[in-house]
């Protein structure tokens, strides 16, 4: 027989690649533990070796690659390096050749091994060149489309969801958790959750022991960590007392961008020494370019706390709007004044958004906010209540004048001709109104107007509808 294995040594295997062979006891496995048989020597030591009388009674111990008595009498066993054989460098497969004839391998053989090694350390590095390549550019794809998602629905799920997603593209797993601080809950627990044997494992909002966990540690250090036995330490995932299986192989990478750490995201195997080191890094960087877009969304969020006017529709943000509301509901009530408020949505928002886009949606919001403007006094207030939802306070207004003045709008905009990207169309909307009434809060008020809203829209839309 003549055979070719990979040396992974942080799987601590030999891995069958190739054979040429006569026997039929030659085993069906393809990996074999490195350990004290001739090949797994080879491997660990670098040295070629020869020999050229080999006792049956240690056959059995000394070629791992047999599954039953196979009478050889000589044997030669020769080093593959990735470069060069140099004394600092482990092999990266061994070629191990056996004959039932005694001293059938000699110094000519070896040497005529040692020019077959030559070629094969050479078209190693080729493919391995190649396979770098391709694990980069597989790499590159999953951080594409990890991008295009979020552009079309920027928020933290969609991050996580497409981190998940990607993960399991790239490597090879059992269970994914992506562990997050909870203001709710006060601490770390696992927001995510992806159990793709049905075996036990922790279920999202299960808490994590910060101080005394492995995910708790990566998160601390903010470093990667993969544990590649976990029958040998007594590893905690995320709390002491998991009820999990102890066996296995488990990696865990922060979750972290250049300002912070956000959490980690944990992966792991039934199978030992899963995760190679290539493998860890790839991991890494999909995690480091989620943590970019979190990083991202949450200064977005920090941002829109600050800023009064929406970008899109130049009306207060939905944060000053509600201030403000606040503010004229106390005014009102205070001085006795009419109060009417007036919520305005669009119709059909879901074939538009399918027709031009969410872009173009937005540009359609935009349209609509303007003559919404040219129809309001200078104290009358105007901002955002949703992503497709215009709010509107008329002061000193009471309901039946804000009906009258949202009717006059609706017409208005049914009328009004749109240009997007070459295609002129128009759009309707449907308007709630709601005045202000004796002793009415904020949160009534806003009620009230939705609940009419609603009643438009399911009525078909093109509606003005007075709770």
């Amino acid at each position: 027989s003549v055979a070719f294995f990979w040396a992974n040594r942080e799987k601590l295997q030999m891995v069958l690649e190739a054979k040429a062979t006569d026997s039929q006891n030659f085993v069906l496995d393809k990996r074999f533990p490195i350990e004290n048989d001739i090949v797994s020597q080879v491997a660990k030591n670098g040295k070629p070796q020869v020999l050229g009388r080999v006792n049956p009674i240690a056959e059995k111990e000394l070629l791992c690659y047999y599954q039953g008595p196979e009478y050889i009498k000589s044997l030669i066993v020769v080093p593959v390096y990735f470069l060069t054989g140099s004394e600092d460098q482990l092999p990266v497969g061994v070629i191990a050749a056996d004959s039932k004839a005694e001293d059938a391998f000699g110094p000519e053989t070896l040497g005529l091994l040692g020019k077959f090694t030559k070629v094969t350390s050479a078209l190693i590095k080729t493919y391995t060149d190649k396979y770098d390549l391709l694990l980069d550019s597989e790499l590159l794809t999953s951080i594409r489309r990890m991008q295009d998602r979020l552009k079309s629905d920027p928020n933290e799920r969609m991050v996580l969801d497409s981190l998940a997603e990607e993960a399991h593209r790239l490597v090879n797993w059992d269970f994914l958790t992506v562990t997050m601080y909870s203001d709710e809950h006060h601490g770390w627990v696992i927001q995510k959750v992806v159990n793709r044997t049905g075996k036990p494992y922790p279920a999202p909002d299960y808490h994590v022991d910060f101080e005394d966990s492995t995910v708790g540690r990566v998160i601390r250090t903010n470093t990667l960590d993969n544990v590649g036995d976990l029958s040998l330490n007594d590893v905690v995932r995320f709390q002491s007392g998991d009820e999990i299986e102890s066996t296995g192989s488990f990696l865990c990478v922060p979750i972290s961008s250049v300002n912070r750490c956000y959490g980690a995201l944990s992966l792991e195997s039934a199978a030992k020494f899963n995760f190679s080191g290539s493998e860890a890094e790839i991991v890494y960087r999909l995690v480091e370019n989620a943590a970019s877009s979190l990083e991202v969304l949450y200064m977005n969020d920090l941002v829109k706390d600050f800023v009064i006017v929406d970008h899109l529709t130049g009306s207060f943000t939905k944060k000053h709007f509600m201030k403000k509301l606040e503010e004229e509901v106390q005014r009102a009530e205070d001085f006795g004044t009419e109060l009417a408020l007036a919520s305005i949505a669009i119709d059909d928002k879901q074939q538009l958004i399918d027709r031009y886009g969410k872009e173009g949606f937005d540009s359609l919001l935009g349209h609509v906010t303007k003559i919404l403007r040219a129809n309001l006094r200078p104290y009358d207030l105007i901002g955002r209540q949703d992503e497709d939802r215009i709010g509107v306070l008329l002061v000193n207004t009471p309901a039946n004048e804000g009906y009258l003045w949202a009717e006059k709008l609706r017409k208005q905009i049914a009328s009004h001709v749109i240009t997007l990207n070459g295609r002129s169309f128009s759009v309707t909307v449907c308007v709630g109104v709601c005045g202000l009434m004796e002793g009415m809060h904020k949160e009534e008020l806003l009620a009230g107007t939705s609940q009419v809203l609603h009643k438009a829209i399911e009525s078909g839309g093109n509606l003005v509808r007075v709770f």
